[in-house]
Formats: structure tokens, C-alpha cells, sequence
């Protein structure tokens, strides 16, 4: 465990480099962003993990709180529920373009719902699919889109998306944006490997827009 969670780990710490010019990070190609490889996703768990009442394995059995490792891997993510200076509606959009370019099926199932109470519309949640290119999109929302698919990309964030995104954030707010992206894409790596499963009266990704 403590070697799988160094492994998802340097996702984070690169793209955070990346960010403030550590390396040679390089603007992504433009186009469309492929999501991550199709691959068949566990029915359960793959390690053993006590069940709840629903039959499901509570997410932190997966990685319990026993153990150093995950009980400050918890205490770091957890940080980004309750801690964030971007509005909330924001920063649902990067966590769900998150979830669908990395096929996080709970994490998608998690903030479909979170994003709705942060004001997110169901229109908008299933525009989250087709990218910062649709049309509906005002600038500021496609900028930050087209930020999770940079970062997905290449780990790095152009200086045009910056720049669009620094007319409304402060240089705190967008270090958080690439912190947030690479938060999240780090969890769906740990649940889409271990097998976490969703509640069964939770939605994961949406399949009527491709495959998931």
C-alpha cells in the first residue's frame, strides 16, 4: 500500500512542478483530450475490505486509517473538502472533468451530486463531457476545464489558460486549481484500482455519451 500511494503520489507533485516552471513542461496540443485507457473495472473490491449494511466498502476501509501512510494520506485529502479559495462551483467543474477524463466512476457519482448543490444545473454537469469547447461555456468556465484537460495532458498548465484564469484568481487560487486537479486524479487512480464501488442509489459516469 505505502508503495502504491508513492506511485499516485508523484501525479501531484509533478504537476504542481510543472506549474510553477520546475522541468520542462510544455503547452498541450490542441484538440481534443483523450481520456485515460479503457480498461474493465472491478465488480468489488480487489482486496479484502469489511462491508456496510448496503453491501458496499466504505472508501477509507480501502486505505484504513491504521496505518500511517493512509492515515495522513486521508488527513491530506480530506483537506481539499473542507479547505478552498476558489468558489465551490469552480472547483466542482475541475473535480467532475476530473472524474471524466480519468474514468473515477465514484468520484463522477460523489460530486454529480455535490456539484448540483454547489449550483451546478444538469445541463452543465453532462457539458462537463464534451470539454471546454462547447459552446455553451462561458470564458471563465472553459478556461477552467481546459485547465483539468492541460494537466491531464501534460501535466502543465499553458500560459494563455493562465492568463485567462488569472483575470478573476489570485496567484493562491491558481496553485490551487493544479493542486485540486492533481488531488483528484490521484483518489480515482486509488478507487479505480482497489475496486472502491458506489452505493447502489449513487450514478457513476454517464454512459449515453460514450464508453465509460
Amino acid at each position: 500500500m505505502r508503495l502504491f500511494i508513492t506511485a499516485i503520489g508523484v501525479t501531484l507533485v509533478s504537476g504542481a512542478f510543472s506549474l510553477v516552471g520546475i522541468g520542462q513542461g510544455r503547452s498541450p496540443a490542441s484538440g481534443a483530450v483523450d481520456r485515460v485507457q479503457l480498461f474493465d473495472r472491478l465488480p468489488g473490491p480487489r482486496i479484502d475490505v469489511p462491508e456496510d449494511a448496503q453491501g458496499v466498502a466504505p472508501l477509507r476501509q480501502f486505505c484504513p486509517e491504521t496505518t500511517e501512510t493512509c492515515r495522513n494520506y486521508w488527513a491530506y485529502t480530506g483537506h481539499f473538502v473542507r479547505n478552498y479559495t476558489i468558489p465551490l462551483r469552480d472547483k466542482e467543474l475541475l473535480i467532475l472533468r476530473t472524474a471524466w477524463l480519468s474514468r473515477g466512476d465514484y468520484v463522477w457519482g460523489r460530486h454529480n451530486v455535490m456539484g448540483q448543490d454547489a449550483g451546478l444545473t444538469d445541463g452543465e454537469i453532462r457539458r462537463v463531457t464534451q470539454g471546454p469547447g462547447a459552446p455553451e461555456w462561458d470564458d471563465f468556465d472553459a478556461a477552467l476545464l481546459r485547465a483539468a484537460d492541460e494537466l491531464h495532458l501534460s501535466r502543465f498548465i499553458s500560459q494563455s489558460t493562465w492568463d485567462d484564469l488569472a483575470t478573476r484568481y489570485t496567484q493562491e487560487q491558481l496553485t490551487e486549481v493544479v493542486l485540486i486537479v492533481g488531488n483528484y486524479t490521484q483518489l480515482t487512480m486509488l478507487q479505480n484500482t482497489l475496486g472502491v464501488q458506489l452505493p447502489p442509489d449513487i450514478e457513476g459516469l454517464p454512459i449515453d455519451t460514450g464508453i465509460r
